[in-house]
């Protein structure tokens, strides 16, 4: 009796353990969430001025260049496919790989090429088990 509350309370010890671990996780992914974020919105302005200015060469130019003109019958379509190189992301990245099964799907159905360019371990590991380029 003696040594089986013995296990009971090293088996609730360990889950309070467990949970200040879990804890002190949450917090980093939070403080991290929050830098990147601060990171995105100050990278907005140049974002918007580059935008603007490769908008005003394309539309203003009369230069027959592949990347200023729209084909008309494409054949070809890439899908950039992002997602975690470690776990703790959630269901982030089996989210965006389901969707991206969907998407080539939907350009296979349309008689497209699809070239997959992944980043992210867990995309790569993905396609590696699967067996695809």
């Amino acid at each position: 009796m003696g040594a089986q509350l013995r296990v009971y309370r090293q088996k609730i010890k360990s889950a309070k353990t467990t949970k200040k671990i879990t804890r002190a996780m949450e917090l980093i992914s939070a403080s991290r969430i929050q830098k990147a974020q601060q990171r995105v919105a100050a990278s907005n302005p140049y974002t918007s001025a580059v935008t603007r200015a490769v908008s005003a060469v394309a539309s203003h130019s009369d230069i027959d260049h592949p990347l200023t003109r729209q084909v008309e019958n494409p054949t070809k379509a890439a899908v950039v496919i992002f997602t975690s190189d470690r776990g703790l992301a959630g269901a982030f990245s089996s989210g965006a790989l389901k969707e991206a099964e969907a998407l080539s799907k939907r350009l296979t159905d349309q008689g497209m090429t699809v070239v997959y360019y992944l980043v992210g371990r867990k995309s790569v590991a993905y396609f590696k088990f699967r067996q695809r380029p």
